[in-house]
């Protein structure tokens, strides 16, 4: 069965964002300057719908392990590290 949603890589950043976001943009840009390879995922498709967004979200609660709903969510090496604030802090 193929997976709908994209799992975080075990290497290296994963960083879900959506168009727009200032935030988004922000840690890219700060990741590209301090990592060698980032995994960008678009999630714009995953917002259309109230279901659909709230069906990413559930997906996503198992490997953030809280309920975490904002934008970017920041993964290093498969472990949630969580928005742009908890990057800038590492």
């Amino acid at each position: 069965m193929v997976e709908k949603y994209a799992k975080p890589s075990n290497k290296n950043y994963t960083i879900y964002t959506i168009s727009n976001c200032k935030y988004c943009d922000m840690a890219k840009e700060h990741v590209k300057k301090t990592a060698s390879k980032c995994i960008n995922i678009n999630c714009d498709k995953y917002m259309n719908t109230c279901r659909e967004r709230d069906n990413f979200n559930n997906h996503m609660k198992q490997f953030t392990v809280i309920p975490y709903y904002y934008f970017p969510k920041i993964f290093k090496n498969g472990k949630f590290i969580g928005g742009l604030k908890e990057l800038l802090q590492k």
